[in-house]
Parts: C-alpha cells; structure tokens; sequence
C-alpha cells in the first residue's frame, strides 16, 4: 500500500460524489498522521537564532507557504528554560509577508511543569 499524503486543493468543486468521498477521506488520514507526528509531510523545518537548545525561531516551510514560531524562553524560577510565549504567523509568499495566526502563552511551577497555558 503506498500512503497518501495531504493533497491541496482537494475535494475540488469539479469532483463528483466519490471522489470527494475519497480525497475527504485521505485528507483527514494524513491530518490525523500530521497531528501525531507534530509536522505535516513534505514540510521542512529549520531552527535559527537564540542558542541550538533554545532557538527563538521555528520556520516550517514548503514551496511559497510559511508557518514561522517565534519562541521567548524563560530565563528564571520555574520557567527557566521552557517557553512562555510562541508566537505564530503564516505567510503565502515566501515569508515577504506574514499573518499571526495567535500567541501562545505558558505558565510555570516552580518546578518546572506548566500550569496553564492561553491564547491571543
């Protein structure tokens, strides 16, 4: 069995009952699979600035689309060392321009495990 990736644009308008069945189908498979695995296929990812354990910047790319996470690392008590806020944009043209899809915030414990969490 060859595994069906995430195809774009599909169902279409132009695709009869089946096959939108079908591609519906594979589609939410591989959304399922992307989900699991924390990275959809064919995307890439590349890490910069900030330290290799604590990089500030999270680019996941393919072709002209973007998804880039700015990250700011705690620095003291329970946080030291976990994230606090993730920043998250899309971009369609290459990173020329970029949407913010949201800012995830995080809380700590002293010891280290995260307490909450909230979106803006």
């Amino acid at each position: 069995m060859v595994y069906t990736s995430f195809t774009e644009g599909k169902p279409d308008i132009v695709d009869t009952g089946g096959d939108v069945i079908d591609t519906t189908r594979e589609n939410l498979m591989a959304l399922r699979d992307a989900i699991v695995m924390g990275m959809l296929v064919s995307w890439d990812l590349s890490a910069s600035g900030g330290t290799a354990k604590e990089p500030t910047t999270l680019l996941y790319s393919k072709g002209t689309e973007r998804i880039r996470a700015t990250v700011t690392w705690g620095t003291s008590g329970g946080s030291d060392g976990g994230p606090t806020s993730i920043l998250w944009e899309y971009s369609a043209d290459s990173g020329s321009t970029y949407d913010v899809i949201g800012t995830l915030s995080a809380t700590f414990d002293v010891d280290g495990n995260v307490t909450a969490s909230s979106w803006s």
